[in-house]
């Protein structure tokens, strides 16, 4: 079923699509991962892009470089413009919580898409996803890391300062409630499910539009060394 979050995330974004394209899509930090990522790929590799949006850049990306492309976003009006951007890959509405994905991806990439979801949801998604990819496949994330914008002592962190969920992060001029993870929180939810940390960055991007300020941000490239069962990744949810 999907969260109070994934509904918010469909409304918000149906309503920008192609502004927030116009908005992201020259992102230079963004795009020098997924340049990395693709040379960790075999070309014609099976890959999802995990809330695709309008498929500008990540999507396009990938498909330019001979990956078979398969993308999903909860915002149908995303999939419309998605399909018509990138004629090469293959697009679905779906909401990350109940996408269930289907054999083996060499690459997954969850950039952006999953802030407003709560931890809970997050860490299930993300080891659903996780237990999808082939031996040395990649998991490639992009976050708003909490290090310079969230108060040490915010009472939004969890008990080990790992993440914080329903923090008023200013987007597009307005506060909106957003899941973090620290810088070193997401690195060690990553390792904690026996990936090895390939690839990160961290900058500073000015997004292209007069109501957006400057964004930290976080991008990190996770790979599956073997076919080893993954571990749940830490930490583990709050028990109610």
């Amino acid at each position: 079923m999907a969260t109070e979050g994934s509904v918010a995330g469909r409304e918000l974004f149906d309503s920008l699509n192609v502004e927030y394209e116009h908005a992201y899509r020259d992102n230079p930090f963004k795009k020098a991962c997924i340049i990395k990522a693709i040379t960790l790929m075999e070309p014609g590799a099976r890959v999802l892009d995990v809330g695709c949006g309008t498929g500008v850049p990540v999507s396009q990306m990938l498909a330019d470089a001979g990956m078979e492309v398969h993308g999903f976003d909860i915002a149908p009006k995303m999939i419309g413009y998605a399909s018509k951007r990138v004629t090469k890959g293959s697009f679905t509405t779906a909401d990350m919580l109940e996408y269930q994905p289907e054999g083996k991806f060499s690459g997954i990439f969850v950039i952006y898409s999953h802030l407003q979801l709560d931890y809970s949801s997050f860490h299930s998604a993300m080891f659903k996803l996780a237990k999808a990819l082939e031996p040395s496949g990649i998991l490639v994330i992009g976050q708003s890391p909490t290090d310079t914008c969230v108060p040490e002592h915010d009472p939004t962190f969890d008990e080990t300062k790992s993440y914080v969920e329903g923090y008023n992060l200013p987007f597009w001029g307005k506060p909106l409630a957003t899941f973090m993870m620290s810088r070193e929180g997401q690195l060690e939810f990553l390792r904690s499910m026996g990936l090895e940390i390939v690839y990160e960055t961290v900058d500073d991007f000015q997004p292209d539009n007069p109501r957006c300020g400057i964004e930290t941000q976080q991008y990190v490239i996770a790979q599956r060394l073997n076919d080893t069962p993954l571990d749940l990744p830490k930490p583990l949810p709050r028990t109610s």
